[in-house]
């Protein structure tokens, strides 16, 4: 089963285009948006580190602790666990080393993608509100919107 959502990859990669400023999404306006989804992996990783059911979720992942707040190598595992469940990994046990960049990049607000994006709200079940957010923030990037 692939992670979905209403919008498609291209709808989400059509070009830079400039943050629409402060408003009420969390995170809005505190991004100098450069097209890779920054404010929406800043929102993401804060999100993640709060407690509640996503960072639960990724705490029982937890092999080594880090002094991050978040544990980008069992957030990993999540993902994997998430993609192997939905046979979207032909069991490789080398999927969560994989995604560790992946993870890296997002959580760092150096690029994340509407396929990332898709991945981890399916992964944590993220509610829509959280959801919505997020995507609004992504959405910033593009002068297309949704």
């Amino acid at each position: 089963m692939a992670v979905t959502h209403p919008r498609t990859p291209a709808d989400a990669s059509r070009g830079a285009g400039t943050s629409r400023g402060a408003g009420t999404t969390p995170g809005a306006g505190t991004s100098t948006s450069t097209g890779t989804g920054s404010a929406a992996g800043r929102h993401l990783a804060e999100l993640l580190a709060r407690p509640g059911p996503y960072r639960d979720r990724w705490l029982r992942q937890v092999v080594r602790a880090t002094p991050e707040p978040v544990n980008q190598a069992a957030v990993a595992r999540v993902l994997a666990h998430w993609l192997w469940l939905n046979g979207d990994a032909a069991g490789s046990e080398l999927l969560p080393r994989a995604l560790r960049d992946r993870v890296s990049r997002a959580l760092g607000g150096h690029l994340l993608s509407a396929d990332t994006l898709r991945l981890f709200t399916a992964a944590f079940t993220m509610d829509e509100q959280d959801e919505t957010a997020l995507w609004t923030l992504l959405d910033e990037r593009s002068p297309y919107g949704r």
